[in-house]
């Protein structure tokens, strides 16, 4: 996959595309910060300089485990005061990891940003590389992927895991739907070790293959087997977590504790939910919209059945999870948005409205990272960590 974006002179000229793409939008946003604005146009800035970036949810917790890896006595406390060493197995450590691997060049803060900010431009290279399957400008619906919608810009300009999760997962997808079984699953085991919604890459494999096996009278491949690798390799990181906290299932304790469980159908609409706290939630109704339209249009389509059945399971999933920010868990349905509707997505009316609410995309990012603070008590232990 990434070899063939290297195959032509011309694609390093394409290439150099994707990484303006990638980094532009970013150093748009850090302006404010690198400046040390106390105000920019209507915004003001309480706090001037770059610890906005650095702070920002969940970003610190990130480092916390990237310094300790989960070992109780190494978290209390690195940063917070409020916060228990038993919420840490909540954050996986793939992202950690690569933390770990250049804090001693860049230190732990700088290292996440850097780690976050690479991850998404080799995410573009990937989502370039498969639109051009699908569309005849996939440059366009790669600029249109790194913009919109801007909750998921938010995250590639700060401590985040998310480019890293949506990079193996959409790899993952993509490799089993050109039959490279093991490739899909080592993407996909990747994937569970940096965010838990990878898990769903499982199941959707699972019916995928019963319906090549049962519907389509495919003969059974040795290599469907090869998806077992996904949970075994989320039961080893459990593992992990009971060497180092007593508690097999410390995850499901933390996300428990954090008050994110699976309860009715559509409890986002409970303004006394903790999550809710807000009757304006009807943003939150597109996005369940829009997610059931990609379930439904990739059902008749005979193609990508592995994203299908993955939509519909991912989609039923956030139907039952009682979090404002649906916006934010649905990030692996993103790519295959994007792609199944690429029609509407590089349309010359949707160029023209996108360039129109530019403007608007960039202030909620500024206004959304001002208000997304960490509290932590020390802010120059910002950069000595």
């Amino acid at each position: 996959m990434f070899r063939s974006l290297f195959h032509k002179k011309e694609s390093r000229k394409t290439l150099f595309y994707i990484l303006l793409i990638s980094v532009l939008p970013i150093i748009a946003i850090y302006i404010p910060f690198i400046f040390k604005f106390d105000q920019f146009f209507f915004l003001k800035i309480i706090e001037p300089g770059f610890s906005n970036i650095l702070r920002n949810w969940d970003g610190p917790h990130y480092i916390v485990v990237a310094r300790s890896f989960y070992n109780p006595e190494g978290t209390i406390p690195l940063l917070f005061t409020d916060v228990s060493p038993s919420y840490y197995p909540a954050h996986f450590p793939l992202y950690p990891i690569f933390i770990r691997i250049f804090a001693p060049v860049l230190g732990f803060f700088y290292s996440g940003l850097f780690v976050t900010i690479v991850s998404g431009i080799i995410l573009n290279y990937v989502f370039y590389s498969v639109a051009k399957k699908y569309t005849q400008h996939p440059l366009l619906l790669t600029a249109v992927f790194t913009v919109f919608p801007p909750r998921f810009l938010v995250t590639r300009a700060i401590l985040a895991p998310e480019p890293l999760m949506v990079l193996c997962m959409f790899l993952s997808l993509v490799a089993w739907e050109n039959k490279e079984y093991l490739k899909g699953a080592l993407w996909g085991s990747l994937g569970i070790l940096s965010k838990v919604k990878a898990g769903f890459l499982f199941p959707a494999f699972a019916a995928s293959t019963l319906e090549e096996i049962y519907l389509r009278k495919q003969r059974l491949k040795p290599a469907y087997a090869w998806a077992i690798l996904i949970p075994l390799t989320l039961c080893l990181l459990f593992g992990y977590f009971y060497y180092q906290t007593g508690d097999f299932f410390a995850f499901l304790a933390a996300e428990k504790g954090n008050n994110l469980f699976v309860t009715f159908p559509f409890a986002q609409f409970n303004h006394d939910a903790v999550w809710a706290q807000s009757i304006w939630l009807e943003d939150v109704v597109f996005y369940f919209a829009a997610m059931i339209l990609l379930t439904v249009t990739l059902f008749y389509s005979k193609e990508n059945r592995s994203w299908f059945y993955f939509s519909l399971i991912y989609t039923a999933f956030l139907i039952f999870v009682p979090q404002r920010d649906i916006t934010r868990f649905s990030y692996p349905l993103y790519p295959l948005f994007l792609l199944t509707f690429e029609k509407f997505f590089t349309s010359k009316h949707f160029k023209i409205m996108l360039i129109i609410l530019l403007p608007a995309v960039y202030f909620y990012t500024l206004n959304f990272i001002l208000h997304n603070q960490a509290p932590i008590a020390n802010p120059g232990q910002l950069l000595g960590l």
